[in-house]
């Protein structure tokens, strides 16, 4: 039994140390307080390989929400945007845990929309840094979302 088990744990232990990790998938979660519409609201987020999702119609009877989506590995690109805005809400955006948008979005359209043009003055608007960070593109009605790489991809198992 003992060879057995030593035969295990060697190979355990060397496909830990030759193989590379696996990639993380991202996990992005979405915090609506305090929805106020007259219609129904709407937001959507796209990750690379994965089809749209969104948190569906939020009508004036939901006055909180909160979800967790994957939206595939950390690199690829991931986006999200209000596809209707039609009211206020105060949103968090967590990505990995990590807090990179809180703030009062209030808009009054039916078109796709970036959540930082329905927020004047966010709390929170990572842009930096280390970790999940944000990037809007002027010519691109949403919100990309980046992070912080090593140069040396080899030597930190970064893809």
């Amino acid at each position: 039994m003992k060879p057995i088990l030593f035969a295990v744990f060697l190979a355990t232990t060397l496909a830990i140390t030759l193989f590379p990790h696996q990639v993380v998938a991202t996990q992005v979660t979405l915090i609506l307080r305090n929805i106020a519409t007259d219609d129904f609201e709407e937001w959507k987020i796209k990750g690379s390989h994965k089809f749209t999702q969104s948190t569906g119609k939020l009508g004036r009877e939901a006055s909180e929400f909160e979800q967790t989506w994957d939206v595939g590995r950390a690199g690829g690109e991931i986006r999200f945007w209000w596809s209707r805005l039609r009211g206020e809400a105060d949103a968090t955006i967590l990505v990995n845990d990590v807090v990179v948008f809180q703030g009062h979005c209030l808009h009054a359209g039916n078109g796709s929309v970036r959540m930082i043009d329905t927020c004047s003055y966010p709390r929170v608007y990572k842009i930096d840094g280390g970790g999940p960070y944000l990037q809007d593109k002027l010519d691109c009605n949403s919100t990309h979302i980046l992070f912080a790489s090593s140069m040396l991809p080899e030597r930190f198992h970064q893809p």
